[in-house]
């Protein structure tokens, strides 16, 4: 069959054949590459970032009359362990989070609260936990009370008693 074939038809087909297998390794290569990975998450894992970060949201809180801790884990988290027998500060807390990018700080995901169980019950404490984009559409207006609250994870615990 390639003896039937003209010097120009040879060619041509040469053409097309080294034009499929550049292709077909273009494609190959693009396939085997190692994946990109995921633009990095907004929060930083530096050490001396984190404890500015968690100095800045205590500061937030202080300004808010809220005594407490706080905690930024390295998976992106953040943790507020109020000290106040309110339960309503939960709200000022979330809306302290929401504020913070603003800062230089997160966004952190998740959320956390820990504080004394409405109950009050003794060494009873309670954890709620939001996502940042719940927050965020929170603070904006976006959704309401009710619907952050329906969102929102909630735990309790007991913590071991400290009295001697």
């Amino acid at each position: 069959m390639w003896g039937l074939l003209s010097h120009r038809q040879r060619r041509v087909l040469i053409l097309l054949a080294s034009a499929n297998l550049i292709l077909l390794g273009a494609i190959a290569a693009l396939a085997l590459a190692p994946a990109r990975t995921s633009a990095p998450s907004p929060t930083s894992t530096r050490p001396y970032a984190i404890d500015a970060c968690q100095a800045e949201a205590a500061r937030a809180l202080l300004q808010q009359n809220i005594a407490g801790i706080v905690a930024i884990g390295e998976d992106g988290s953040i943790e507020f362990t109020l000290s106040g027998d309110d339960p309503a500060d939960a709200w000022t807390v979330f809306a302290v989070s929401a504020e913070l990018p603003k800062r230089g700080c997160g966004p952190y995901d998740p959320i956390r609260v820990d504080l004394p169980d409405p109950s009050r019950i003794a060494n009873r404490r309670l954890v709620v936990e939001a996502v940042w984009l719940d927050v965020q559409a929170w603070s904006r207006g976006q959704i309401g009370d009710e619907t952050l609250s329906e969102r929102m994870a909630r735990a309790t615990y007991t913590r071991p008693d400290s009295s001697p």
